[in-house]
């Protein structure tokens, strides 16, 4: 009877199928006493078990379990103890107890296994913004708006920052709270009639629109109010860089804005999305980037170089130019610096801060170094062969002096061509030491062992942390030109760069300062005590082709 009420109960089939074989198989054995029967009654109630695991309810489960074991027991006793055989169909009733309880089909796999994406992408599903016009509801009201008004208004695209961490170490839905409440405080900033309303999937008028993602967009009228969309983003940037409270935890999001004015007929709305998105991915480092045409030049520009390095014959295309640096003292050469100029087909001679990006992006920048490393080895070895000991200076882009590969094939390069330590100096950015972990100083430790000596570049160019620079193992630190080019004015930069000076002379570290174009500049470095000076005073960038002969020069002229 207990198997008959769980057949009415259940609704698996496949389960029905094994309480009906078992109770059957039950029966047979209380009538019989045949031994096989047992062994199929164990084989049943094993694929019943596993069915069972294959559900969602668990007291189903123990019920299952429970009369798996009370078999194993009671068949065990029947054959230690002789004890009936019948009460093994005992199992068979607590198995169909079981039955009184509706299993639950499990899950598709799809939906067992959530990946977890970052924020970024366009196709962002965030429930909390379905509330906010979409990019089609926004391109609907602009168009019927411009029917009706003059095209003097401006479209700002807004864009989030600094959610791959909350979504990583905090979890995804409390990203999409976050991005909720900073669409909130946007919100909140945009309720001024100039603002262009649009309809929202739930009906309402709203101010703010989500293009996905973590972008976000609205359009101002400016007939009123010349400059009230560059009010509006300074707005929205002091609310939304206040802090959130999110999950317990105190989180900052960085706010970045875009705008493009629509004074242009010719502007379709995909434009105005297009030139906002090309004004923020080409200057990641702005806060507030207007929209110039001068961008859509560079991208088309730089979209050119790029097809055009993918076929960079290096040795008939990539030249190297030379620069002395000159000692303060005495006004003899310390080293050639050896810049990388492209001899461009169309734009002609492009130095290497025009086109770096490009080599980055092209993926090029491990190739471009090696190449240059081993024409400055070359240049050593001619130098070497003339008599004149000089080290020579090349430039790396940064990341991949690194790597295990480009330290042994600088070894390697230094070997061939015979070299002495000390005849080739690799200058680097200084951000890139800024940021080293154990393995990037054990890789400089390594350059360093087999006879490169460092020089850092840049300093005063970018953010530094001054807590580090006494522990940078270098031979030469070079001070950029922005520091002492306004040298009239500038008390600071004395007492910085002198500090900095005598900091470093106790590491045995030499300070260049670049950029040196006049005599006053030149007696101003040196009242600072620096080693030795670069620029346009001594020297203009020259052909390596010429670099023999411009050396024997340079030294008749300055034998004293």
């Amino acid at each position: 009877m207990a198997m008959i009420c769980a057949l009415c109960v259940t609704h698996n089939p496949i389960l029905r199928l094994s309480l009906v074989v078992n109770g059957v198989l039950g029966l047979a054995i209380l009538s019989l006493g045949l031994p096989w029967l047992v062994i199929l009654l164990a084989l049943s109630l094993c694929f019943h078990l596993w069915q069972a695991f294959r559900t969602t309810n668990w007291l189903a489960i123990i019920l299952s379990v429970a009369s798996a074991i009370l078999f194993a027991v009671l068949y065990s006793a029947h054959l230690l103890l002789d004890i009936a055989l019948y009460w093994l169909v005992f199992s068979v009733v607590i198995l169909s107890i079981s039955g009184f309880f509706n299993y639950e089909e499990p899950e598709d796999e799809e939906l067992v296994e959530v990946e977890v994406e970052p924020l970024y992408h366009d196709e962002l599903d965030a429930t909390p913004l379905t509330g906010l016009p979409d990019r089609n509801a926004l391109r609907n009201s602009f168009v019927a708006w411009t029917e009706e008004h003059s095209a003097n208004c401006a479209l700002v695209m807004i864009r989030l920052e600094g959610f791959n961490d909350v979504n990583q170490h905090i979890g995804r839905d409390f990203g999409d709270l976050l991005l909720a409440q900073s669409a909130t405080r946007i919100k909140q900033q945009l309720n001024v009639n100039a603002v262009l309303s649009v309809a929202s999937n739930t009906g309402s008028a709203e101010k703010l629109a989500h293009l996905g993602g973590l972008n976000f967009a609205f359009i101002c009228s400016l007939e009123e109010q010349k400059h009230l969309h560059e009010q509006l983003i300074s707005q929205i940037r002091q609310v939304t860089l206040k802090p959130f409270n999110v999950a317990n935890c105190t989180i900052e999001v960085k706010v970045r804005a875009s705008y493009v004015n629509c004074d242009e007929p010719d502007y379709s709305f995909e434009n105005l999305i297009s030139f906002a998105n090309l004004a923020l991915d080409s200057n990641p480092e702005r806060a507030i980037v207007p929209y110039h045409p001068q961008m859509m030049i560079e991208q088309l520009e730089q979209q050119a170089r790029l097809r055009e390095l993918a076929h960079l014959d290096f040795a008939s295309e990539l030249e190297l130019y030379f620069q002395p640096v000159i000692r303060n003292s005495d006004e003899q050469i310390e080293f050639l610096e050896l810049l990388l100029r492209w001899q461009h087909p169309k734009q002609g001679i492009l130095s290497a801060n025009k086109f770096i990006d490009d080599i980055r992006v092209a993926g090029l920048s491990y190739p471009v170094a090696a190449y240059v490393i081993e024409r400055a080895a070359e240049l050593a070895m001619a130098l070497r062969m003339e008599g004149i000991e000089l080290p020579l200076s090349i430039n790396v882009f940064g990341p991949e002096m690194l790597h295990e590969e480009f330290i042994e094939f600088v070894d390697r390069i230094m070997a061939e061509h015979r070299l002495e330590p000390g005849d080739l100096i690799i200058e680097c950015p200084l951000d890139l030491f800024m940021n080293l972990d154990e393995q990037g100083k054990a890789m400089v430790a390594r350059l360093s062992s087999i006879g490169i000596k460092l020089c850092i570049d840049g300093f005063g160019d970018t953010p530094i942390w001054l807590a580090k620079l006494p522990n940078l193992n270098v031979e030469y630190i070079k001070v950029a030109a922005s520091l002492t080019a306004d040298f009239a004015h500038q008390s600071q930069v004395r007492s910085l760069v002198s500090g900095m000076v005598d900091m470093h002379s106790q590491n045995n570290a030499k300070v260049i300062c670049e950029g040196v174009e006049t005599i006053e500049q030149l007696k101003f470095v040196k009242s600072l005590n620096t080693y030795a000076a670069q620029g346009y005073y001594f020297n203009y960038p020259l052909s390596s082709v010429g670099m023999m002969s411009w050396l024997k020069q340079w030294r008749l002229e300055h034998q004293g």
